[in-house]
């Protein structure tokens, strides 16, 4: 098998020289690396990019960690992410979680060992000393809200969301407000659910504590969230849901049933998807693409000893539609 010494030898050359020509020096004589390719291309030599890496001290790499690569927020997230990582000739490296600790943890390896530049957090149920430690080893963004202080953040500002939405539905009348979410242990869901309670406290919004649901994240479980409060004996006429495709459920189930959206129940979601469109869902707008973007550029410009904020707030927008 080709190795440098044996191109060096051949070439005429020393092997500092191949190393320069294989990691594009400019400061090699043209007829020195012209020398170099030809013997390369003769012995089809193909580098050891980990022994590369190794010797530069990189690997033009990032990992994110997302609970579900299918989900519609996340799927949306890494589609930012890859945006920049192609701007800043990166790859990247996606991980399921599955809201894991251990997976987690399995994968933070990847930055400890150096098998990636840097990570970010599309979202982890990771403590934060856990964390805190991880960023012992290297780079980390996070795309919820974090106690942390050595991680940056780009987040939305999920507390104004939720007034958003209770807001409205209150401005349309209904008292009777129930919660729908996903991952309660997670930045977003914490935030979320203590938003929402305060919210009920302070305007004295009445409450049941069957009117609350989490761990939703499909239509599938919008459709069974539905089912059950259809059949409770006292329901709330509107809703509060973490995603479209919950809320779609829901709107699914209810025309199913005969109960009239908004008129019996009113349903806003979040994330502002194409669905919510469809279905005329009323949503709190994030921009996800652009938050995974701004998490990839953020991290790029920590990996290059630049000066960033470490927290970025992007702001929600209410998108009214029928269903409320």
């Amino acid at each position: 098998m080709s190795n440098i010494t044996a191109i060096a030898k051949r070439a005429k050359v020393s092997r500092t020289t191949v190393s320069r020509v294989l990691n594009n020096h400019p400061y090699v004589n043209t007829e020195k690396r012209e020398a170099v390719l030809k013997v390369i291309e003769e012995l089809n030599y193909v580098p050891n990019l980990n022994a590369i890496n190794l010797s530069r001290g990189r690997t033009n790499v990032f990992g994110v960690i997302v609970p579900k690569i299918g989900h519609p927020f996340f799927s949306n997230l890494i589609e930012g992410i890859g945006k920049a990582c192609n701007k800043h000739n990166y790859s990247l490296l996606v991980h399921q979680s599955n809201n894991d600790p251990k997976t987690e943890l399995e994968f933070f390896n990847k930055l400890k060992y150096k098998m990636i530049d840097g990570l970010i957090l599309g979202s982890s149920v990771s403590p934060t000393g856990v964390i805190d430690e991880l960023s012992h080893f290297g780079k980390i963004v996070s795309c919820e809200y974090s106690d942390s202080s050595k991680v940056a953040k780009v987040f939305v500002n999920h507390e104004s969301g939720i007034k958003m939405a209770v807001d409205h539905l209150k401005d349309q009348g209904h008292q009777e407000i129930g919660l729908c979410i996903g991952n309660p242990k997670s930045g977003v869901g914490i935030t979320r659910k203590k938003s929402f309670f305060n919210l009920q406290k302070e305007y004295r919004l009445s409450w049941r504590d069957d009117w609350y649901f989490d761990k939703r994240y499909t239509i599938e479980d919008g459709a069974e969230v539905a089912k059950t409060i259809f059949g409770q004996p006292s329901r709330p006429t509107a809703m509060v849901v973490g995603n479209d495709h919950v809320a779609t459920g829901m709107i699914y189930e209810a025309k199913k049933q005969g109960v009239k959206i908004p008129e019996e129940l009113a349903i806003i979601g979040f994330d502002n998807q194409p669905i919510s469109e469809v279905v005329e869902l009323t949503s709190i707008n994030q921009p996800i693409i652009e938050i995974g973007e701004t998490a990839a550029n953020l991290l790029h410009s920590i990996i290059q000893n630049q000066t960033v904020p470490f927290i970025n707030t992007i702001e929600l927008e209410l998108i009214k539609r029928k269903s409320t």
